[in-house]
């Protein structure tokens, strides 16, 4: 009697690995045709590999506000301030910004910063155009140890890994005064992954005409920054919701202005409007958030597309692995199309539902605790459905086309029986054989 219980303990323990088996190789085949039906689901959906990383990084980060934002009030800024210039416009712009930027600096701010781009003047007369330059090279010299200036770069080079050109819009005629004075300047061009999306991280610096530039936020912080720390170029803007105080140029507080960073800029220029997670922001209010970033937040470290794309393979795998218990435990048969369908639908629906929560969960600690976007509750349940769909699909036509065709291997699937399926000629030979039987002579 032991000796055939053990038997058949054996020969359980066999089928069970049997089974084992089969459904692994279940659970690849529709993790690979999963990654086959990826394009298309990608083309339909507007989704995309290549950008895997940015849509982690915006998930994590807009989740993330969203939640501070809900659970308290912005905090209000005590180190930076903004200065808006929008009222000022016109010819005598220059001068007049000019001499709002000397009245800023008489108020003892510890760092100003001048994001203001100037138009080619379109004066005429030289000698007009001679004299605000001198003007602002004046002003500029004298508020030189405190002040930086925007600069932009273009026609960026793949080949040179850089830009071709700076521009310089602070003096009337281009390049001028730029030999003569030593302006501390920083370029104010925004990193955005693709058109479309928003603004969620910052540059330290770019090469531009065979050099180093360094950016706007940054010289502006640079006092905050460590020459050795600044390999690592792009870094996530932590836009925690923040109230920086904002005058006009008619209401300066000295109070506000003070021992802080000053930014001046136009809040009301539609053409230096971004989206970011925040929502639409000007410009000057972004490099706000950047120099904030850099004063408060170490580096936050994003996640790279190959490492997003194994995490969701484990993922779909382990979920693919759930829905076969979830077939054996129900004992789930294929006969009923339908009924399969309909149970298929609803517990992916529910499962999705709940890996979404989870991953929202693990993508808001991530940030907070550990400064690393994680954002896969934006990624997985696109793939989870596709999985899932895949499954239903290769459940139901697996068998049919065993029972056509017969492939041999084929066989190596859980869904197939055992037994070898006989042919349409088979199946007729022997139906007249048992009618034969029946109706004997």
């Amino acid at each position: 009697m032991l000796a055939r219980w053990k038997a058949a303990k054996l020969l359980d323990m066999k089928g069970k690995n049997k089974i084992g088996r089969k459904i692994l190789w279940d659970m690849v085949a529709v993790i690979l045709l999963s990654l086959l039906f990826l394009p298309i689901h990608s083309w339909l959906y507007g989704t995309s590999l290549l950008h895997m990383s940015a849509t982690s990084d915006e998930a994590a980060s807009s989740l993330s506000y969203d939640i501070q934002s809900k659970q308290t009030a912005p905090v209000k800024s005590e180190e930076i301030a903004i200065v808006d210039i929008s009222d000022i416009y016109g010819p005598t712009a220059r001068v007049e910004i000019a001499e709002l930027l000397e009245t800023i600096y008489l108020m003892e701010p510890k760092r100003m910063g001048v994001d203001v781009f100037f138009p080619p003047s379109r004066e005429r007369d030289n000698s007009f155009v001679a004299q605000i330059d001198s003007m602002l090279a004046e002003t500029a010299t004298f508020i030189s140890d405190k002040t930086v200036f925007v600069c932009q770069l273009d026609s960026f080079s793949s080949t040179l890994h850089g830009f071709k050109h700076v521009s310089h819009p602070f003096f009337a005629e281009p390049q001028a005064g730029e030999n003569d004075i030593p302006l501390d300047e920083g370029y104010a061009n925004l990193v955005q992954d693709e058109p479309g999306r928003p603004i969620s991280k910052y540059s330290l610096r770019q090469r531009a005409e065979g050099q180093v530039v360094w950016s706007f936020a940054a010289q502006v912080a640079r006092d905050y920054l460590d020459d050795s720390d600044t390999i690592n170029n792009e870094s996530i803007i932590r836009f925690e919701p923040t109230d920086f105080p904002c005058m006009t140029a008619d209401q300066l507080d000295p109070d506000l202005i003070r021992d802080r960073i000053v930014l001046v800029g136009d809040m009301r220029d539609r053409g230096d409007s971004h989206l970011t997670p925040l929502g639409m922001m000007q410009g000057v209010e972004i490099h706000a958030y950047v120099v904030q970033s850099i004063l408060h937040f170490e580096g936050v470290k994003g996640v790279s597309t190959w490492w997003l794309m194994l995490l969701c393979l484990i993922v779909c795998f382990i979920y693919t692995y759930v829905l076969y218990l979830i077939d054996i435990k129900l004992d789930a048969e294929s006969s009923n199309l339908l009924k399969f369908a309909i149970k298929q639908g609803l517990f992916t629906l529910a499962t999705t539902y709940i890996i979404t929560m989870i991953l929202q969960y693990v993508a808001y600690i991530s940030f907070t605790v550990f400064n690393t976007t994680l954002g896969l509750h934006a990624l997985l349940p696109d793939f989870i459905k596709l999985v899932a769909f895949t499954k239903v699909t290769y459940s139901i036509v697996l068998p049919l086309l065993y029972k056509r065709f017969g492939w041999k291997w084929l066989r190596y699937s859980s869904l197939v029986p055992q037994t070898q399926p006989h042919s349409p000629a088979m199946q007729d030979t022997q139906s007249q054989q048992t009618s034969h039987e029946s109706h004997p002579q």
